[in-house]
C-alpha cells in the first residue's frame, strides 16, 4: 500500500510540474533551468506609459479667413498620456483632452464668441477629446498615423493624425519624451457652420477646413 500511494504521491507532483512548466517552451531536468525558447517575459513588457505635461505641450489650429488669409490660435491648456515604442509602434496607444474654454486668439472678445454657442458652445460642450484606435508607422522617418476618435461641440467622428516622434530625453530628473501631432477637421462635421460658405468651402467669413498642431511633451510614469 505504501507503494501505491507513493506512485499516486509522484505521480500527482507530476502533474503539478507540468503546469508550472506550461509557461516556458522547455525544461531542463529537475534543476529547472529554462531552455533558450523560454518565454522572453522583458521583451514582452508593455511599452513606457507618460503623462501630458501641460506647461510644455500645447495646440495651437489655422482658418481661413475672409477667403484671403490663413488665422491662427491656440489652446493654453492640454491634458492627456501616451504609450509609445517606436520599436513597436503599433502597441502604442494616445488620448487628449482640451478645455476649450482655453482657445486664445490674442482678443478677449473674439475668444468670448468662439466659446458662446456661434462656435465652441463650451459651456455645453466644455472639452474636445481625441482617443487613438490604432496606430502604424509610415514611410517617412519617426513619423507614425494614428487613428482615432475625436469628440468635439456633442460630435464624435473618426479622424486620422500623423505624428512626429521627436524622442527622449530627461528634465530635472525625470524621464520625458515627446511629439508633434498634425491633423485637420472640417468644422461642419462636429456642427460648427457659423460664418460658413454656402458651398461649404473656405471662402466664407471663415473656412471649413481648420488645421491642427498639437506639440507634447510628456513625463514618464
Amino acid at each position: 500500500m505504501a507503494r501505491r500511494r507513493n506512485t499516486s504521491i509522484i505521480c500527482s507532483s507530476l502533474a503539478a510540474a507540468g503546469l508550472a512548466a506550461a509557461g516556458m517552451a522547455g525544461f531542463d531536468g529537475f534543476g529547472g533551468a529554462a531552455h533558450a525558447e523560454a518565454i522572453d517575459f522583458e521583451a514582452a513588457s508593455v511599452a513606457p506609459s507618460y503623462e501630458v505635461d501641460g506647461v510644455h505641450s500645447g495646440v495651437v489650429f489655422s482658418v481661413r479667413h475672409a477667403g484671403v488669409s490663413n488665422f491662427h490660435g491656440r489652446f493654453n491648456e492640454l491634458n492627456g498620456s501616451f504609450s509609445f515604442d517606436p520599436s513597436d509602434p503599433t502597441s502604442g496607444s494616445f488620448t487628449a483632452e482640451i478645455p476649450l474654454a482655453s482657445v486664445d486668439t490674442g482678443n478677449e472678445k473674439r475668444d468670448e464668441h468662439l466659446k458662446a454657442a456661434d462656435f465652441f458652445n463650451a459651456r455645453q460642450f466644455p472639452v474636445a477629446s481625441f482617443t487613438s484606435t490604432s496606430v502604424s508607422a509610415t514611410d517617412a522617418p519617426d513619423v507614425y498615423a494614428v487613428e482615432g476618435d475625436l469628440t468635439l461641440h456633442g460630435v464624435t467622428k473618426p479622424i486620422e493624425a500623423h505624428i512626429h516622434w521627436v524622442g527622449t530625453g530627461s528634465f530635472r530628473g525625470k524621464d520625458v519624451a515627446g511629439f508633434d501631432a498634425k491633423f485637420s477637421i472640417k468644422r461642419s462635421d462636429f456642427g460648427i457652420t457659423t460664418d460658413l460658405a454656402p458651398d461649404g468651402g473656405e471662402g466664407g467669413g471663415l473656412g471649413n477646413t481648420v488645421d491642427i498642431t498639437i506639440f507634447v511633451e510628456g513625463v514618464k510614469q
